[in-house]
């Protein structure tokens, strides 16, 4: 079939000739004359000037060009078709398959999606029932100018939508007859509430386009609308609103964040005088004489300080895994919900926010313990200080650093673990 649709081709690519609505006539020439003949086409010959075929003695249907095919009156009809599109690239359908330059192209949805436009077009008029129903889907449907109209008491008010004899052409790189089908699955008996949903959808979204594009529009977008739709449904089904959900997720955020910015601006506030302790003590060790009972109490004063530390560090890792905790827990409860189950990809806006508290909360645990080990080893390193102006032996002084810093390190890694434990209770 597609080598005849390349040789008749091949017939029209090399002559003159009109396509009327019953006949296609070609220019007369001895060349034509006989490939007709050797195709077996009948044609009237008038005298020298023409020939005539009747349209129905071909077995398949013949346009001009792709804008000829695009009409809702001759993609309904049944059967092959041969675009010649002379100064393009020629389609044929051929058994529900599509050829480009007369080779098959799975990719190319040219015919599927102006018949399934033709297919959406008629389903929807045939959602205009007549009944005592509340609900209809299709409030009226005007066949003669065209026109379908969609009523709503809880959207826009009313929208109506012209659809035209033309089809738009659309991209024959997307197959749009998968989303049509899926509309036409949204009517079934399992689906029962789901098509009020989907009304309102279309409405929404109709509303903002331009009435001469609407039904294009319309057409292009099914699958969001019809995603929009099934989210809607799934909210009402589990009694859930998302803006509410963002709202109370947002405030959440809000209050970790906040908590979050206390121990910071507490760590900073430290971290801004250590500089001057550090420098007061450096200059009262030289200028001062040398005192064991000064320097003692400077001693005393670093352990002291070390004590606070220890604590000060357990308070914001405890406080840390409360927040870390606490915003895990409201996270696995909101996800739970069924609708997220249907719908998993409406998590990504919570799972970005829940994400960036885990870095914060991250990024502040490390804050906390470079604060811990900059006043450790600064305090370390004033005893070394102090126990030289004490003339104490080097080993000895050696051998006390090693037993601060370990004693530091065996601290903190006692108290990460007892505040992990503490929180995975």
């Amino acid at each position: 079939m597609i080598d005849n649709h390349k040789h008749i081709f091949e017939v029209f690519k090399k002559s003159e000739f009109s396509i009327n609505s019953d006949d296609i006539v070609f220019c007369y020439s001895k060349d034509i004359e006989k490939e007709l003949s050797d195709l077996n086409i009948n044609f009237l010959k008038i005298r020298e000037e023409s020939l005539t075929v009747e349209k129905n003695d071909l077995d398949f249907y013949v346009f001009e060009k792709t804008i000829d095919y695009l009409k809702m009156n001759e993609v309904v009809k049944t059967g092959n078709v041969l675009i010649i599109n002379k100064e393009g690239i020629p389609l044929s359908l051929i058994d529900g398959k599509t050829f480009t330059n007369f080779i098959e192209d799975e990719n190319n949805f040219l015919f599927s999606n102006s018949i399934s436009f033709n297919e959406f077009i008629e389903f929807i008029k045939s959602q205009e029932i007549d009944s005592d129903e509340a609900f209809h889907f299709v409030d009226y449907v005007n066949k003669t100018n065209r026109k379908i109209v969609f009523t709503s008491l809880s959207e826009k008010g009313r929208i109506i939508i012209n659809y035209y004899n033309e089809i738009y052409h659309f991209d024959s790189k997307i197959d749009y007859s998968i989303p049509v089908e899926e509309f036409k699955s949204c009517f079934s008996k399992e689906n029962l509430h789901l098509p009020k949903f989907l009304k309102n959808s279309i409405i929404e979204f109709s509303s903002k386009s331009k009435k001469d594009i609407r039904i294009n529009e319309l057409f292009e977008n099914l699958d969001k609308i019809i995603k929009d739709a099934k989210i809607n449904f799934e909210i009402y089904l589990n009694n859930l609103s998302i803006n509410s959900i963002k709202k109370e997720y947002d405030e959440y955020k809000s209050k970790y964040f906040k908590e979050i910015s206390e121990i910071l601006s507490n760590i900073t506030q430290k971290i801004i005088g250590l500089p001057i302790v550090i420098a007061t003590t450096l200059f009262a060790l030289e200028k001062v004489q040398i005192s064991v009972q000064f320097l003692s109490m400077i001693i005393i004063t670093v352990l002291i300080t070390n004590v606070y530390l220890v604590l000060l560090l357990k308070i914001n890792f405890n406080d840390l895994a409360y927040i870390k905790t606490v915003s895990e827990r409201d996270y696995k409860k909101l996800i739970s919900n069924n609708f997220f189950l249907v719908f998993p990809e409406e998590k990504k806006y919570f799972r970005e926010i829940k994400t960036r508290l885990e870095e914060r909360v991250n990024q502040l645990k490390n804050i906390c313990e470079t604060y811990y080990w900059i006043i450790g080893l600064t305090n370390t390193g004033l005893n070394v200080l102090i126990f030289s102006k004490l003339n104490l032996s080097t080993e000895l002084i050696f051998i006390i650093s090693l037993i601060s810093i370990g004693v530091l390190a065996f601290i903190r890694n006692s108290i990460l673990e007892k505040t992990e434990k503490k929180h995975l209770k």
